[in-house]
């Protein structure tokens, strides 16, 4: 024995220098995993953890180096040094190191390695959920509404219920906000919730003094079945900041939707997000704070903002790709996935540009992965013939098969960066392992038969991990100890799951910032006019929801920055107050009590705007915040000209729409009008905007003025039985051109109206149309049978098919005369293409499987596009890349786009 210890501590000696191995040393903590402070131990060391339970005193831990005992590690299935590990416990009595009772030992041969694992394995999971007679709440966001807006519901003993709304006031609305994980300032309560629930009433008469940590803590009638009579249940509206440091984000496989639940009190809410069908995994980039997920339905990645708005395709696929797993790299500003069609593992930047296929060979079904970023290194879990876990660089080099034994079905892994493990879920087998970053050191942690692991998460000294036969997360220490359900009932088909932490990621050198941001990238402002779009109350949008500012210090400093934000000038800006009810997508909260800008800020998130006076308000006075852009027209006076600016009706909420293209803010003129608004375009010589009705019989096509007040329609100039999708106009030649599929022609009108001539006809089903005003040739598109491009001259000659193949549905269509290009987009086949106007070089710029695009316009730099996929109008870059909704997701549906730019026509 004697030699056999020589012979292990000369080979530790030998290995690891004069100064031996590194070990965590603590004394007197509570637990070894918040142990930080190390130390190198002379030659012939082990590390130690040792328990000690005292009476008073409880259970405290020691850590450190000690002589390496014979005996300790007698039997290893490694050649490598063993630098020991022991979990060892004593009573208040036996204190004496020689004589303390050994609980259990376990031997490792890596430095630091006596925190963590403290020699626990459980073998199954609890037989029931062990849930408190009262947990958590929910919240049901209500449609057309932000996901901070909705019905709240209770668990209680066991089942879901609803609250009524009797006597259920802003105060009880400030506790469940704050449950789900969100600031209480600023919350409010709904009476009369519209959200039809499927649940029993479980709760009455809330009574919350709003110091309290739980609803459950509050005044309340006897919870159970109740009959809420003539009330409704209760519902919220919650401030879009969190209010402590951890989420759990899930993906529910079931409902299409991702999930929110507080770490603290796991209440949570549902993400919904728009036009979204099969999200099956997810990840987030802490430093643009958005969440990267692939949409198997229509083979693309898509990112979002956490609160589920600002949806982007990042990448379009092809159609025989299955995008299945995704990660981040956020140091590198990678994301990498893994296709479970073509059993491939790719990479792309993050603005899916330099898009690379990884591994292409050798991958049978790829799917869990896992990134380190400051090797640059690739681990991923494969499904196929012969199950596996492998590593390779990013660019696929170096590869290797880390674990290729005892597996069956291993869906996820992820890393402890701490302490430079692999864990990994196997659902064939029931168990969760680990192993060290190059495969040795394989570990059994927890094994259940009966478990269906799908997805795994490390945070802190947790594993989370998802389970298709749990109908919750479910969370077991980084030793496999201590499994439990983390919060109530949630999905039976809960996908992926991570851990977002406010102020830091598990990756080393990132940072997570707040979800609430006052990025001026993200934060909008509409003007809701009263008669036009030039006056009106000032609203404000930010993370996820719009609200109205108080006027308590609100004057003409903080108007002339709302002004120039729209395009006003800013010399005319004035202050008013309003008390205009807020309307349109997406509103929420009073936002703001104090405005203070100096009058030179180019944006109103610059004016001492903070988290702390965010959804902060006590209005002293009865008004809201307005701003007069533009006075009143004034007779001899004329007014300013407009620039950078597009123009778009929303249908269902009846807007006109003006947007400013720097800042994205709008002004929304509510010319209410029983119609049908498709077409829009703008003359610029006399500043006349000009757009259609689409109703079949009735068509006309309305004239506004720039401010967005209507002048005048066609009336009877325009022949009944006409559809007019598409509208373009010359004020040069004195003409305005228009398609209408009703009588399948392309018609030229004067703007007042007097002459009207068929340009021409026989046409399937026309729809847009574009001019290219020097040549005097007009192009259009044709949705009928054969689909086709045609152009000829003003008067009708020199008719022409520029395309006539590979088209569906071609609706929008744009001339850039100068370049020689026509662009076009075609809502069947998905895409927006290019090509010169002979029809010659066509090629597809942007494609994008859930796209309906119906009308497209262009700038020098950009292509904006109307798309009934999406709330809002989008922006691409002339070269089809970097796709960037134009503001907030608010409006409902929206034909026509026009976007204007001095300069280029």
């Amino acid at each position: 024995m004697f030699n056999l210890l020589l012979f292990i501590s000369t080979l530790i000696f030998n290995l690891r220098g004069v100064d031996g191995l590194a070990c965590y040393k603590c004394s007197i903590i509570s637990d070894p995993l918040t142990c930080a402070t190390t130390e190198l131990c002379p030659p012939m060391s082990q590390c130690f953890t040792e328990r000690i339970q005292e009476g008073t005193r409880g259970s405290y831990f020691n850590m450190g180096c000690e002589t390496w005992a014979a005996g300790d590690c007698p039997k290893q299935d490694t050649n490598d040094p063993l630098v020991g590990k022991r979990s060892d416990e004593t009573d208040l009595v036996s204190r004496n190191r020689t004589s303390r009772e050994v609980a259990c030992k376990q031997c490792c041969t890596f430095d630091n390695c006596n925190r963590g694992f403290n020699c626990a394995l459980t073998t199954r999971a609890p037989d029931t959920p062990q849930y408190a007679a009262w947990l958590a709440v929910r919240l049901l966001p209500e449609l057309n509404k932000n996901n901070f807006e909705g019905t709240i519901e209770v668990y209680y003993n066991g089942r879901w219920g609803t609250i009524c709304d009797s006597n259920w006031t802003d105060t009880d609305a400030l506790v469940a906000c704050r449950m789900l994980g969100y600031l209480g300032q600023g919350a409010s309560a709904k009476n009369g919730s519209v959200l039809s629930s499927n649940v029993q009433t479980l709760m009455p008469n809330v009574e919350c003094s709003g110091l309290e940590d739980s609803l459950a803590d509050c005044g309340h009638g006897p919870l159970g079945s109740h009959s809420c009579g003539d009330t409704k249940d209760a519902a919220v509206t919650c401030s879009s900041e969190d209010t402590d440091d951890g989420a759990i984000f899930m993906v529910d496989a079931l409902n299409s939707t991702f999930i929110r639940m507080d770490v603290r009190t796991t209440s949570y809410s549902y993400v919904r997000v728009e036009g979204v069908s099969n999200p099956g995994s997810f990840d987030y980039d802490p430093t643009e704070e958005r969440i990267y997920f692939p949409d198997e339905s229509y083979q693309q990645i898509n990112s979002m903002r956490f609160d589920g708005t600002d949806v982007r395709n990042v990448k379009q696929l092809n159609l025989n790709s299955r995008p299945d797993n995704v990660k981040i790299d956020p140091i590198n500003r990678l994301l990498f996935f893994t296709d479970k069609s073509l059993n491939l593992i790719s990479s792309m930047n993050l603005d899916g540009g330099d898009f690379q296929n990884v591994l292409t060979t050798g991958t049978d079904t790829p799917r869990g992965l896992a990134l380190y970023p400051d090797t640059k290194t690739l681990y991923w879990t494969d499904l196929g013939e012969t199950p596996k876990i492998e590593s390779a660089n990013y660019d696929g080099t170096n590869r290797k098969v880390l674990v290729s034994t005892n597996l069956k079905t291993p869906n996820a892994l992820t890393i402890d960066f701490q302490r430079h493990l692999l864990f990994f879920v196997d659902s064939g087998l029931g168990t969760i392992e680990s192993l060290d970053l190059q495969g040795n050191n394989r570990k059994l942690l927890h094994q259940d038969s009966s478990a269906q692991f799908y997805s795994i998460d490390q945070f802190d000294k947790f594993l989370y991990f998802t389970d298709w036969s749990k109908g919750s997360p479910m969370k077991v220490y980084v030793d496999g100890s201590g499994l439990q359900y983390v919060g109530p009932p949630v999905s039976n088909k809960l996908m992926d799951i991570r851990l977002h932490s406010r102020y830091n990621t598990d990756i080393p050198g990132t940072a997570t910032q707040s979800p609430f941001v006052f990025d001026p990238a993200e934060v909008f402002v509409r003007l809701m006019g009263t008669a036009d779009w030039s006056s009106g109350q000032v609203e404000f949008y930010a993370n996820g929801q719009w609200g109205k500012i108080c006027d308590d210090t609100w004057d003409d400093r903080d108007a002339t920055v709302v002004c120039g934000m729209l395009g006003f000038d800013r010399t005319k800006a004035k202050a008013q107050v309003t008390n205009q009810q807020a309307t349109g997508r997406g509103y929420g909260m009073n936002s703001l009590d104090v405005v203070q800008c100096t009058g030179t800020e180019d944006h109103i998130a610059k004016c001492g705007i903070t988290p702390k006076n965010w959804n902060v308000h006590n209005c002293s006075r009865s008004g809201l915040a307005g701003a007069i852009c533009e006075p009143p027209q004034q007779a001899g006076v004329p007014d300013p000209t407009f620039d950078n600016f597009v123009l778009f009706y929303d249908v269902y909420d009846g807007q006109l729409v003006k947007v400013d293209q720097r800042t994205f803010g709008f002004a929304i003129a509510p010319i209410t009008i029983p119609l049908i608004p498709v077409a829009i375009t703008y003359s610029p010589q006399d500043q006349t905007i000009y757009f259609s009705d689409g109703q079949n019989g009735t068509s006309d096509i309305y004239v506004a003025n720039h401010r967005g007040s209507i002048v005048r329609t066609f009336g009877s100039a325009i022949p009944k039985g006409s559809i007019i999708d598409g509208l373009a106009v010359d004020m040069n030649r004195n003409l305005l051109f228009y398609t209408d599929s009703g009588h399948g022609a392309v018609v030229s009108i004067t703007p007042d109206g007097t002459v009207i001539k068929n340009v021409s006809t026989g046409i399937g089903k026309p729809m847009g149309v574009a001019l290219d005003k020097k040549s005097g040739v007009v192009y259009w598109t044709d949705c009928g049978t054969p689909a086709k491009i045609e152009k000829s001259n003003y008067d009708g000659t020199n008719r022409q098919a520029i395309a006539s193949t590979n088209l569906d549905l071609p609706n929008g269509i744009a001339v850039d005369s100068k370049a020689g290009l026509v662009y076009f987009c075609d809502a069947g086949s998905k895409t927006i293409e290019v090509m010169n106007t002979d029809g010659t070089n066509r090629k597809v710029l942007y494609k994008d499987y859930r796209s309906q695009c119906y009308s497209i316009s262009l700038t020098s730099k950009y292509i904006f596009y109307s798309d009934w996929a999406r709330l809002n109008i989008m922006r691409l870059n002339r070269d089809g890349t970097h796709e960037l909704p134009v503001g907030p997701d608010t409006f409902t549906q929206i034909y026509g786009v026009y976007a204007y730019e001095s300069g280029f026509s």
